[in-house]
């Protein structure tokens, strides 16, 4: 049943009536709807169908497909340990086949669903996942790529413990390096992919990204006055993060990076002026704060003299 499972034609078409139903605004219609989503729940295909409308059916309208993703995703979390394997399987490979769908909607569901799986201990049981994400990295398709991105990014935010983990071969020592070559990438979006990837796990001084400080250092200055919002406000709380916890690597560029944070405290995007905010408050918690300010100063000082 797995790769050839096909769906009940009159079963679809219910299925569908349903899903639109459960987007009008009456409250009545929507607890009905509810109801009967409750009462598909005990038959073990139901979640097939959820599948099938999301990724295969692709005339109908994208908030119709992203919303049967959703539901699938709520019984994910609520039933996944029943699921049989077949349907189970279907799921996953469903999910791999279609993380470059062409609407970025449908790719943010897919990624939603794989991250929801893969948080429900799946990531031990579903060993090609990240080989198979990382792998489409590569791929020229654009909407391919960063569909992938965008659930590495996910699994990364919620799984960063067991992937720092002898439980999964420690991936993210293949998985860091792989992450840093796409800080050049053309796309602004695939670039904050990247940096928000890697930021995971500074914070815990996980050993793969230690062994690559450096050049990730180097790849976000390279990036520190980047067009894309998103991308500074990353670069922001990178610098923010590596300022707790590797303050010995920054030392040496303080100075640049206090005319840097100046800077973006003053960005025209509220959210990374925001983030740049963050800087002040974590380096006055620091014991070299009063130095390094000063040392600031100074500077300021001899290039105004008249100030």
């Amino acid at each position: 049943m797995e790769c050839e499972w096909k769906p009940d034609e009159q079963g679809l078409q219910q299925i569908l009536q349903l899903l639109k139903e459960s987007q009008s605004p009456d409250t009545s219609t929507q607890r009905s709807v509810q109801q009967r989503l409750e009462q598909l729940n005990q038959y073990p295909d139901f979640n097939n169908y959820l599948i099938f409308v999301l990724t295969k059916l692709k005339s109908e309208d994208e908030p119709t497909r992203s919303l049967s993703g959703l539901i699938l995703k709520n019984n994910v979390k609520a039933h996944y340990q029943n699921f049989p394997n077949g349907v189970s399987d279907f799921i996953k490979n469903e999910c791999l086949e279609n993380i470059g769908d062409s609407s970025p909607l449908i790719r943010a569901t897919v990624g939603i669903l794989i991250t929801t799986i893969a948080s429900k201990g799946e990531l031990q049981n579903w060993p090609e996942l990240l080989p198979k994400l990382c792998l489409l990295l590569d791929s020229e398709d654009y909407n391919t790529c960063e569909g992938a991105f965008g659930a590495l990014q996910k699994i990364c935010e919620d799984s960063a413990e067991i992937l720092d983990s002898d439980m999964l071969d420690r991936p993210l020592n293949i998985m860091i390096p792989k992450f840093l070559q796409f800080f050049k990438h053309s796309s602004p979006k695939i670039r904050s992919h990247a940096i928000a990837c890697v930021n995971q796990f500074i914070i815990s001084r996980t050993q793969a990204l230690m062994l690559h400080i450096d050049p990730f250092i180097e790849n976000l200055f390279a990036l520190a006055t980047d067009e894309e919002p998103e991308v500074r406000k990353n670069v922001c709380r990178a610098l923010v993060m590596l300022l707790e916890v590797r303050l010995d690597r920054l030392l040496p560029h303080m100075l640049n990076i206090i005319e840097y944070m100046l800077l973006r405290t003053q960005d025209q995007d509220e959210n990374v002026a925001l983030e740049a905010c963050e800087f002040w408050l974590t380096l006055a918690e620091q014991p070299v704060c009063k130095e390094v300010l000063c040392g600031h100063l100074s500077q300021q000082l001899i290039k105004n003299p008249d100030c």
